[in-house]
């Protein structure tokens, strides 16, 4: 159906055939279809589902934690770590993207299938080896200079301690035994997967000192398929209920036995102050006048602990104190 001109239309054109003169018809502009087709290639689809990123980045949170406090520990510095990102891509990106040299532990996680890998970047490995050898570490560590047989020598007891840490942060989804397979220096002998398997990274952030560069972490999508069920947030919180349940349980188990263990009572006078030489000259016989008026209460210690007030007195043939009154811990400020 062809357009009707306007009123207004048709007199332009009239008055432009009058005066000779061409009009140029405004066209209007050709919407550009908003349903662009691009290509996609089935290969590269995302394998990880967002709970599992999810899930991976509270595991690994948990171990950064825990890194943290070893590496403090270990290195006898200010040590922190944090996660900085959770993301998928696949193995050759990975690979690529590694440094030369590289500190690269490829170890197995049981029940986990297969291998992963830990990549030390070299300011984080060069820093530890200055720290373990008695320095104070550098501002500005060298990167570049390959690593000798003993540093990856130390590098490797480093890492065996770290994976230690790593079965503590995976307990709430499952119990994992991570065991260093090998260590490599070079990405070329890297080679855990296919290049184009994809895979989780795990990237941390860890400061030793005032040194601060990355720790990669990657794990496989095959590896997590005996447990893919387990990554779920359902799992996380009812394992952190579980575990608060077991510790209630645990102490109605452990009252009654600290309710029969035996602890042991005396009673002091108050404390009477003597020369070193009235001390030496005392013999057999000697009557000691102690600083305790025989009308104050005796103070009674459970272990080493005032715990009463009592009257001397005796029961039978036997010496007694008689309770009087009880004695309220004071609870110190540090």
């Amino acid at each position: 159906m062809a357009d009707i001109l306007s009123q207004n239309e048709i007199d332009g054109l009239l008055r432009a055939l009058t005066s000779g003169k061409d009009t140029a018809v405004a066209e209007e502009p050709v919407e550009e279809p908003s349903d662009e087709v691009r290509p996609y290639n089935f290969r590269t689809a995302n394998k990880f589902s967002k709970e599992q990123i999810r899930m991976l980045h509270f595991i690994y949170e948990n171990f950064a934690g825990r890194l943290g406090t070893f590496l403090s520990g270990t290195l006898r510095a200010n040590c922190e770590a944090e996660v900085i990102s959770v993301e998928e891509q696949t193995f050759l990106e990975f690979n690529n993207s590694l440094p030369t040299p590289a500190f690269l532990a490829m170890f197995t996680m049981p029940p986990l299938a297969g291998s992963s890998m830990l990549e030390l970047s070299p300011g984080v490995s060069f820093e530890i080896i200055s720290r373990l050898f008695g320095g104070k570490g550098q501002a500005e560590p060298e990167t570049n200079k390959p690593f000798t047989d003993i540093e990856v020598a130390i590098l490797h007891r480093i890492v065996q301690q770290m994976l230690g840490v790593m079965n503590d942060s995976w307990e709430r989804i499952t119990k994992v035994n991570a065991k260093l397979d090998r260590i490599e220096t070079s990405s070329q002998f890297a080679q855990i997967v296919a290049a184009n398997e994809p895979i989780v990274i795990i990237t941390m952030n860890v400061r030793i000192g005032d040194v601060s560069d990355l720790v990669n972490l990657c794990v496989p999508h095959v590896a997590i398929q005996p447990i893919a069920k387990q990554l779920a947030t359902a799992t996380w919180y009812n394992e952190r209920t579980a575990n608060i349940d077991k510790d209630e349980m645990d102490i109605s188990e452990i009252n009654p036995r600290i309710n029969h263990t035996e602890v042991t009572m005396h009673a002091r006078f108050n404390d009477t102050e003597a020369t070193i030489l009235d001390v030496i000259n005392l013999r057999v016989g000697d009557v000691i006048r102690v600083d305790h008026p025989a009308n104050d209460d005796i103070t009674v210690y459970v272990e080493h602990i005032p715990k009463f007030k009592a009257k001397i007195g005796a029961h039978g043939k036997r010496m007694a104190v008689l309770i009087g009154e009880v004695l309220e811990e004071e609870l110190s400020d540090g």
